[in-house]
């Protein structure tokens, strides 16, 4: 790929979260950035389809949870919407799995950028490691953020599944 810049784009499985990185990754597609965009088979499945003008700029990476015992998360559920809202911390847990994946991914694709959600909060060792430099992007205002809570709330890290 010569000089071009690569991205990495790392959304929440959340249609809310999804739709604007996709949306993101349409504009950078634009601007002549290659975009790898990364999420589980079944929601890269239920994105729009890209226009055949931006296909060589897009790439669509599916990775898969590993499987769980369907009363730990049902099979096929992959997005907030297929989940119990008493079961999102076990999406949260099945999300956080594929951190090693990601991680041999962003080591063999080595992007110029890493765009990432607030779920991944491990992504930052990773782009640490690599030395590849990481942007949050997030669909909400700074206003709106403030009623999430402080910054550590918000990452997960200080998650505690025990």
């Amino acid at each position: 790929m010569g000089n071009e810049l690569r991205v990495v784009m790392l959304p929440w499985s959340a249609f809310g979260h999804l739709m604007p990185f996709f949306q993101l990754s349409i504009a950078l597609a634009k601007a002549k950035v290659h975009v790898s965009y990364i999420s589980t088979p079944r929601n890269i499945q239920r994105l729009p389809k890209i226009s055949p003008d931006l296909q060589p700029f897009i790439h669509l990476v599916p990775i898969p949870f590993p499987r769980f015992d369907p009363d730990f998360l049902q099979e096929g559920a992959e997005a907030s919407i297929e989940v119990p809202f008493e079961k999102t911390e076990n999406l949260q847990m099945a999300y956080d799995l594929l951190q090693t994946p990601i991680k041999h991914f962003i080591a063999d694709q080595m992007p110029d950028w890493i765009i990432v959600d607030f779920a991944a909060h491990w992504v930052v060792e990773i782009a640490k490691e690599y030395g590849v430099p990481l942007a949050y992007f997030s669909g909400f205002s700074a206003a709106t953020s403030v009623f999430f809570g402080p910054p550590e709330y918000l990452t997960g890290a200080n998650r505690n599944y025990a």
